[in-house]
Order: C-alpha cells, then sequence, then structure tokens
C-alpha cells in the first residue's frame, strides 16, 4: 500500500446467488431443503444496463430469502442478454455471484479498476445501484457490489 493511501474496508457478504433456470420451481426446492420462505420475489427490468460494456436492456425474476443470517438470491434471467444467461448455458444452475453493499459505488468501481477488474454488468432502478465484478479467475465467484440510492 502506498504511503497515504487510504485502505478499504473488507467487504461484508450480505447474500448468496443462485442462477435457476425456473424461479417457481427452484423456490420450491429451496423451501423444502431449507425450511424456509421466500420473503421478496419481484421482476426487473433494467432498460439502461450495461452488459459487457455495452447498453443493453435486460431483465430478471429474482426471489430472495433468509436462512442462517444469510440471504439467498435466486435469479431466473428475463429478457435480453445478461451474465446469468450465459452463467446457466455455460454452468447450468448453480452459485452464481456474492454480494456485498458498500457506501460508494464509484469510489469502489475506481478501486477494482487499480486493481485490473472490470465490470461485467451494470444496472440501477429506483432502490440500487450495482455492478457485477470480473473476479471469478481471481476468487472463483462473480462479485456483486451494491449501493442503496
Amino acid at each position: 500500500m502506498e504511503k497515504g493511501q487510504k485502505k478499504s474496508a473488507s467487504l461484508k457478504i450480505e447474500h448468496v446467488c443462485i442462477a435457476v433456470r425456473d424461479r417457481k420451481k427452484a423456490m420450491e426446492r429451496f423451501s423444502a431443503v431449507l425450511g424456509t420462505s421466500f420473503s421478496r420475489v419481484f421482476d426487473v427490468v433494467f432498460p439502461d444496463g450495461i452488459v459487457h460494456g455495452r447498453r443493453k436492456e435486460y431483465e430478471g425474476k429474482l426471489a430472495f430469502c433468509e436462512a442462517g443470517g444469510m440471504e439467498i438470491e435466486l435469479i431466473e434471467p428475463g429478457k435480453g442478454p445478461s451474465i446469468w444467461r450465459e452463467f446457466l448455458r455455460a454452468k447450468g444452475e448453480g452459485v452464481h455471484h456474492i454480494g456485498a453493499f458498500v457506501s460508494d459505488l464509484s469510489e469502489e468501481l475506481a478501486r477494482f479498476e487499480k486493481m485490473g477488474i472490470g465490470v461485467l454488468q451494470r444496472g440501477e432502478d429506483e432502490h440500487v445501484k450495482f455492478a457485477f465484478m470480473d473476479t471469478e479467475s481471481m476468487i472463483g465467484v462473480i462479485l456483486e457490489i451494491l449501493e442503496r440510492k
């Protein structure tokens, strides 16, 4: 670390996301196995999203549940290109990313850029803005960083 450079706080992972082909069926399986119910189920549309550096509209079908103090997110790709769809095609259902909220998304993006880590996909809505970082080759999984609005 360079003199005068502020050390970033460690990221607190708040959720694990599983990419699924059918959200409804996946919710039934997870509820049966984990003994939990999904408290938030909704669809999202990102008309001004960015996928691999290009502006693209994409959609997702999300569901969230609590399991042992950790939130689990299920995501089924909706219309449009997305890294979720790419993941399902390449690997099938499974852990897609881990997610952490940050206080300043722009600051974190700059920090990742200095490390040579790019952005795979971005988006925002009225509640949150987020970026999926290209960390899989470094840590074995994609990292999503999010900032509440």
